[in-house]
């Protein structure tokens, strides 16, 4: 008696167990029909058919490298069970027989794969292509349905971003600002514009409440149109991609939102090629206030001279070996002696030290002053609770403890 293995497979995980069970009767049906014996079952539940990245198929190709020689078939409720990718599959199901002697049999289709037969190849080859054209089709009504509801400015990941809430279902469904959420919101773009650094930020809204994780969080936030009340669209097809007015109410303006891309964009760093023959390239600069470029001369025995030279003519040619010479030679003349750095570092440390004292000294003398103006802010406090003084006077003399300390 022949024997085969069955994979089965159903894409929406949101579909009942009703889409396998009929895919068992009629597998179960077809190895009935044809005495065929079932060695084992493996089954994908909501796992793309767009490549062979799934669990249990995987399982299927390390039990049929184990166990090839006991199996005739591998079968399937239909081609597009096994793939809706039609190269990638006929190089599977042509690997399958070759290599391992094992045939593909689509049992609702009533195809056996036979490489070897035409008919079978181009019925089989007709029924995956049919597969990934539906497949094609599918995916550019969904990537249109994507594109016309973020044009009317529905958002549609599934979380909804840091300082929102979504409300509603369905086309109902839309973003709600959470008051507590956007108060970080702000102040994260507030501190970006006066210059906190990110990791800062990062600390302090994690203290407000901040719960969300990465080391980018806080990029992410900024670079999120959302907040200025738009949404991003993908290009599809003739249609033009980019932001869109959203239909939710944003946290920042328009204003802030604009200083703030301008500010994340990165400046443009002019690559420098360095060349060991001319590492000034670039450094040095012409009379005309223009960097010096760089090129190599043939003399006239063809021996080549670096020369720095500027890109006007009848301005600055100067010999590389006179220019590094003459660097060298400046560089050994502003070089200091064991002895003057010997000196420069006990000096340094004498002035640390002493500014140290100084420094000292006077925190211990501002130390008790405050602590004199804190004695009379407290004596000036019981008169006013045993009802000594006025509230208008307490108010005066408070004011005036206070300035005198600053």
């Amino acid at each position: 008696m022949k024997k085969a293995i069955r994979y089965l497979r159903f894409s929406n995980l949101g579909q009942s167990n009703g889409s396998i069970e009929r895919q068992k009767i009629y597998t179960d049906q077809w190895l009935k029909n044809h005495d065929v014996e079932l060695v084992d079952s493996f089954i994908d539940n909501g796992k793309t058919a767009k490549n062979f990245d799934r669990p249990d198929f995987i399982k299927l190709q390390e039990f049929v490298v184990k166990h090839h020689k006991r199996v005739d078939y591998l079968v399937v409720d239909q081609f597009d069970r096994f793939s809706r990718i039609a190269g990638e599959a006929l190089s599977m199901v042509k690997e399958l027989q070759k290599k391992y002697g094992i045939q593909i049999v689509s049992v609702t289709e009533g195809i056996t794969f036979d490489y070897d037969t035409p008919g079978s190849f181009f019925r089989a080859g007709l029924q995956l292509l049919l597969a990934e054209e539906d497949n094609i089709n599918r995916s550019i009504k969904v990537r249109g349905g994507i594109y016309t509801a973020k044009t009317e400015g529905r958002y549609l990941s599934r979380v909804a971003p840091f300082g929102y809430r979504k409300v509603g279902e369905n086309k109902e469904r839309q973003l709600v600002i959470d008051e507590q959420e956007a108060k970080i919101v702000i102040f994260i773009f507030d501190s970006f514009l006066k210059d906190v650094p990110l990791k800062k930020i990062q600390e302090l809204a994690r203290q407000m409440g901040y719960d969300r994780k990465g080391n980018v969080a806080m990029a992410k936030v900024l670079s999120n149109p959302v907040y200025a009340g738009l949404i991003y669209v993908i290009p599809f097809k003739e249609y033009p991609g980019g932001l869109f007015p959203g239909l939710h109410e944003p946290l920042i303006d328009d204003v802030t939102w604009r200083l703030v891309q301008s500010k994340l964009k990165k400046p443009i760093v002019h690559k420098t090629i360095i060349d060991d023959s001319l590492p000034l390239r670039g450094l040095l600069k012409c009379h005309c206030g223009n960097p010096l470029t760089g090129a190599p001369s043939r003399g006239k025995l063809g021996n080549y001279f670096y020369y720095y030279k500027c890109r006007f003519s009848g301005h600055n040619n100067i010999s590389a070996i006179k220019s590094h010479d003459q660097l060298l030679g400046a560089w050994e003349l502003m070089s200091l002696s064991k002895n003057q750095i010997k000196e420069i570092r006990v000096g340094s440390q004498k002035s640390i030290e002493h500014e140290i004292a100084v420094n000292a000294k006077t925190v211990n003398s501002k130390k008790q002053l405050l602590e004199a103006e804190q004695e009379k802010l407290f004596a000036l406090e019981e008169k006013w609770i045993r009802s000594d003084i006025s509230k208008e006077t307490y108010d005066r003399w408070h004011l005036s403890y206070n300035s005198e300390y600053k």
